[in-house]
C-alpha cells in the first residue's frame, strides 16, 4: 500500500525560532523524507533581509505572512499539517498573543519541541514561574543529557520523551551587511571583548551585588587598557531599565566601553553572530554565546557560572581573572570539552532528522 508522504510545519514569527528550527528544517528538506512547511513573519524578513535570502538559498519551501497571518490565520496550515516543529512548547512556554499554541491543541497535532538554549528555563533550571513543569510535545530533542536535578521538576512523563541529538542551532545567515564598517571603526583597538550579561532578565540568579561587582571589574578593566574595547550586550542585545541607567554612566566615563543594542547605537539590529565575528574573545554568563563562540573557534570565558559544565572554562569574575583574560590568547582547552558533548553540528542535525522521520512515521496505518 502507497502512503502519502508525512509533512511538517514550521511558523517563524521571530529571530530565535529561526535560529534554532531552519538548520533541522533544511537538513529535513534535503533529506527528502517528509515535505517541509514554513511560514514566516513578513515583520522578521523587514527587519533582516537576509532571512529570505537563506531561506531562497536552501531551497526550502516557505510562505511569508504578517502577524495575524502567523498567529490568527495559520490555523488551515495547522489542521493540514502531520506535525509541527517549534522552539517553543504550547504548554511550556505558551505566550500571552499565541492564538496558534490553541490551534494546535485544539487539533490535536503531533509536535516536536527543539532545544533553543544552552541553559533554558523550564528544562535545566527549574526557574520562578512554576514548580513543575509540563510539556504538550509528544518529543523532545534536546543538545546533552539533563542533570538529574532538571529531571526533578519535570512532570511524570516528559523525561520519557526527550531525545539527546547534540547541538542542532547555528547561525545561517550570510555576513553583516554592516560589519566592513564597524570593523573600521574598531580596528583602532589592539582587542575587542564581547561581554554578554543577562543582569536584569534573571534577577533570582544574578544579584544587585553580582551586578555591581561586574560594573566595577569592567571600568576597571577598561581604565587600565584603554586600547581593548569592551563590547557589553545584554540578554538578546536589549535594555532593561534597571540597569540602564548604571551602565550608561560607565560608558560615558570609560570610551572604550561600547553597547551593542538590538534598536540603538552603531550595532543596531546585529545579531550575536554578527558582533562575535567583529570580536577577538568573549565572556559570558552561562548561555548559548559560549557555544556559539566555541563553535566560531573564539577564546570564551565564564561569569557568575553556577553549572558543572562551565568548570572547564576560564571564571572571571575578579579584576585579576578577567584582565588575564582579555589580554591574552588563552589556549582553548574547555572548547574540546565542550565540542565533546554537544558534538558535530552536521552529524547532529541528520541524528535529530532521523528522529523527527521515525516519530512521524510512528502515526502510519
Amino acid at each position: 500500500m502507497v502512503h502519502e508522504r508525512k509533512n511538517v510545519l514550521l511558523i517563524v514569527p521571530h529571530m530565535p525560532a529561526f535560529d534554532s528550527c531552519i538548520p533541522l528544517m533544511i537538513r529535513l528538506h534535503k533529506r527528502g523524507n517528509v515535505d517541509v512547511k514554513i511560514i514566516v513573519s513578513q515583520r522578521l524578513i523587514k527587519i533582516d533581509a537576509r532571512v529570505e535570502q537563506t531561506l531562497k538559498a536552501s531551497g526550502v519551501p516557505y510562505v511569508v505572512k504578517s502577524l495575524f497571518g502567523v498567529e490568527l490565520f495559520s490555523w488551515l496550515q495547522i489542521a493540514r499539517t502531520d506535525c509541527i516543529l517549534t522552539h517553543s512548547d504550547p504548554i511550556a512556554f505558551g505566550g500571552k498573543f499565541r492564538p496558534r499554541d490553541y490551534f494546535i491543541k485544539m487539533f490535536k497535532k503531533n509536535v516536536i519541541f527543539i532545544q533553543h538554549g544552552m541553559v533554558q528555563q523550564g528544562l535545566h533550571t527549574q526557574g520562578v514561574l512554576r514548580d513543575v513543569w509540563d510539556y504538550y510535545s509528544q518529543t523532545l530533542l534536546i543538545w546533552a543529557d539533563l542533570p538529574n536535578t532538571a529531571r526533578g521538576f519535570l512532570a511524570p512523563g516528559v523525561a520519557d520523551r526527550l531525545h539527546v541529538t547534540g547541538i542542532t542551532k547555528t547561525n545561517l545567515l550570510d555576513a553583516w551587511p554592516n560589519h566592513d564598517k564597524l570593523a573600521a571603526e574598531l580596528s583602532n583597538y589592539s582587542r575587542r571583548v564581547l561581554i554578554c550579561y543577562n543582569f536584569g532578565f534573571e534577577s533570582e540568579r544574578y544579584s544587585d551585588q553580582m551586578f555591581e561587582n561586574a560594573l566595577k571589574v569592567w571600568k576597571a578593566a577598561a581604565q587600565s587598557r584603554p586600547d581593548i574595547a569592551l563590547i557589553l550586550r545584554g540578554h538578546r542585545g536589549k535594555r532593561h531599565s534597571d540597569i540602564e541607567q548604571k551602565i550608561a554612566k560607565v560608558c560615558k566615563e570609560c570610551p572604550n566601553i561600547i553597547r551593542s543594542e538590538r534598536h540603538y547605537g552603531i550595532m543596531a539590529m546585529a545579531t550575536i553572530n554578527d558582533v562575535m565575528a567583529l570580536v577577538d574573545c568573549v565572556i559570558s554568563h552561562p548561555s548559548t554565546t559560549i557555544l556559539d563562540a566555541v563553535y566560531e573557534g573564539k577564546p570564551v570565558a565564564v561569569m557568575n557560572s553556577f553549572q558543572r559544565i562551565f568548570e572547564c572554562l576560564p571564571n572571571v569574575d575578579t579584576l585579576d581573572n578577567f584582565t588575564e583574560f582579555i589580554e591574552n590568547d588563552n589556549p582553548q582547552t574547555g572548547h574540546v570539552t565542550l565540542r565533546k558533548t554537544y558534538g558535530n553540528l552536521s552529524d547532529n542535525l541528520d541524528k535529530a532528522a532521523m528522529i523527527v522521520e521515525q516519530e512521524m512515521n510512528k502515526t502510519r496505518i
